[in-house]
């Protein structure tokens, strides 16, 4: 079975698409309750220029912070690979993963995806050690991003899908985050179904919140 190879980025550059992505989404993300980290220069969040974006990036960059996040993950990633291989090979219609951009940050959410094969990582304020939790459900998220825009499947009901197959692969290694009551409604066609995502993406287009 074929490795995943994966590619490290990090830098200032990249630091300061990762906070104006987060800038904008602000509304959406406070509305969902996610939370978020921001340059501790950043406190209000009007006529914020990139100039001093990049200012405040600068005042806390260490290079050393995101090699040591690359070393762990690197490290987990061996341990991890062909586990992630073979459940993806096993999920009919999941998009294949055979390369990732891993793109290492310290600000915005904890983690997220850009198709066909980009996450972010968020290193700030977390054990290096646990970082392949996010790398791995980051992954997942690849893989079923296919499914999920075909199913036309609710943010909240994806959330808790992934959650749902880190917890049975990984036999609940995983603490599993908390999603709104009424998206727990896919648990049951998960378990009967899992890992024949069709019925499961069938069940999930149909829940939205009331």
């Amino acid at each position: 079975m074929n490795e995943i190879t994966i590619n490290f980025k990090f830098g200032i550059d990249l630091e300061i698409a990762r906070i104006k992505r987060t800038l904008n989404d602000k509304k959406w993300l406070d509305q969902n309750s996610y939370r978020f980290n921001l340059p501790a220069a950043i406190k209000n969040f009007e006529n914020i220029t990139e100039e001093l974006i990049r200012q405040s990036i600068e005042v806390e960059y260490n290079k050393k912070d995101y090699e040591t996040a690359k070393r762990a993950i690197l490290k987990s990633w061996f341990g991890n690979c062909q586990n992630i291989k073979k459940i993806n090979g096993k999920i009919e219609g999941s998009h294949k993963l055979n390369e990732l951009d891993i793109i290492l940050t310290k600000y915005g959410t904890q983690g997220s995806y850009q198709m066909p094969n980009k996450m972010i990582v968020n290193v700030f304020n977390i054990p290096p050690e646990f970082l392949i939790k996010t790398v791995i459900h980051e992954s997942f998220h690849l893989m079923l991003e296919p499914l999920i825009k075909k199913y036309e499947v609710e943010h909240w009901v994806k959330e808790r899908i992934i959650d749902l197959m880190m917890d049975w692969e990984y036999k609940s290694r995983f603490k599993m985050q908390v999603v709104p009551t009424w998206a727990l409604a896919i648990d049951k066609d998960f378990k009967l179904h899992y890992p024949n995502m069709i019925p499961i993406m069938e069940s999930a287009r149909k829940i939205y919140s009331r």
